[in-house]
């Protein structure tokens, strides 16, 4: 049983675009969702850039061509007062991996953090989807015939929050989609617009 967990996610793009769906960063650019760290480095362009992992081998710098690193501690950070809308996510419930390779990015994942795949899904389109858990997060690892050549990169990621539905009321059809039935049973999805401008691809998800 792996005993890795996320500690950091490393993004890319401009703070103020995440503020407009509530995700407010400290002044040095962190904001928790639960006890995993989101850091925005704005010098960096939009999208998912890195991770930090704790219980790795501190030698490792790549997982299959994702940045990686391991954890090393660090005071926590206050969140920033804001006024109006507040995202309070209860924690991520999946993080997205592309790559043209399935089985090998899988293998290098377990190698790094001895994370178990637990199942391959055929999602259709000949789009295939590898599942790893990392404490209480799961690693979906998507592979699809139209993936360039290369290595496999971070691509997005799914919180889970009390209520969807009062999320999306309050922000809005053009900010949010319209709740509608996930994969999982009995839970509700919603993806935020392209025309947020986040660069991370992020759907919420909430019981229903």
């Amino acid at each position: 049983m792996s005993v890795a967990r996320i500690c950091e996610l490393v993004i890319g793009g401009s703070r103020a675009n995440w503020a407009l769906v509530g995700i407010n960063f400290s002044h040095d650019g962190v904001f928790f969702i639960g006890e995993i760290a989101l850091r925005i480095d704005e010098s960096l362009p939009p999208g998912m850039h890195s991770w930090v992992l704790s219980n790795i081998d501190s030698t490792i710098v790549s997982i299959d061509g994702i940045s990686t690193s391991g954890f090393t501690s660090k005071s926590r950070h206050e969140q920033n007062e804001v006024n109006g809308f507040v995202l309070t996510p209860l924690g991520i419930d999946h993080v997205v991996v592309n790559t043209p390779n399935l089985e090998r990015t899988s293998h290098a994942l377990y190698q790094a953090t001895g994370a178990e795949l637990k199942r391959i899904r055929d999602a259709g389109n000949s789009v295939r989807q590898g599942f790893h858990r990392l404490g209480d997060v799961i690693i979906e690892i998507v592979s699809a015939p139209s993936m360039p050549a290369g290595n496999a990169s971070l691509w997005g990621f799914v919180l889970n929050v009390k209520d969807v539905n009062e999320v999306a009321a309050y922000l809005g059809p053009d900010v949010l989609s319209p709740p509608k039935p996930a994969v999982q049973k009995n839970r509700l999805i919603a993806t935020f617009r392209g025309a947020v401008g986040l660069g991370v691809p992020i759907a919420l998800m909430s019981d229903i």
